[in-house]
């Protein structure tokens, strides 16, 4: 990894494999999106609303882990659950309300201290983890986008 305080670009590119199917590589992994088959696809892999659900969480235990020695905590395991309210109307064209993504989005961590953690501390480590998470902070804040449409 390079230097803590560089900038890095992240990227992830892929291609439609089907209708409803999406298979994307990110350095050198396979990403697989499908629609479950009630909503018309193969179920072949998590929709990408899971997906980001699936990244927060995954952020969540990592920055759990790494912000841990800055509170002097040991960290024998992490459990995370997540969870949003999503309404696919918009999406799908058949409503200009409510907004195409998550309504909201909330996470519950289950972190296994290797010692007793008072509730100040709890409160403060908390606070640092929500800050930190870089998933978190995007989907808390508004994140510049830039779609351009190019016809091949």
């Amino acid at each position: 990894m390079s230097e803590a305080n560089a900038t890095q670009r992240m990227a992830v590119s892929g291609e439609s494999d089907s209708e409803s199917k999406f298979v994307a590589e990110a350095r050198g992994h396979e990403l697989v999106m499908d629609d479950p088959e009630g909503m018309g696809g193969d179920d072949a892999g998590a929709m990408p609303v899971e997906y980001l659900l699936a990244a927060w969480s995954g952020c969540l235990n990592a920055t759990v882990r790494a912000t841990a020695p800055d509170f002097d905590l040991d960290v024998e395991g992490v459990a995370v659950e997540v969870a949003g309210e999503f309404n696919p109307r918009k999406h799908l064209g058949r409503d200009g309300d409510p907004r195409a993504g998550y309504q909201g989005v909330e996470a519950s961590v289950d972190v296994d201290f290797a010692g007793d953690v008072d509730d100040e501390a709890l409160a403060e480590f908390t606070a640092a983890v929500e800050e930190r998470c870089p998933v978190s902070d995007n989907l808390a804040n508004e994140t510049a986008t830039d779609v351009t449409l190019r016809q091949e």
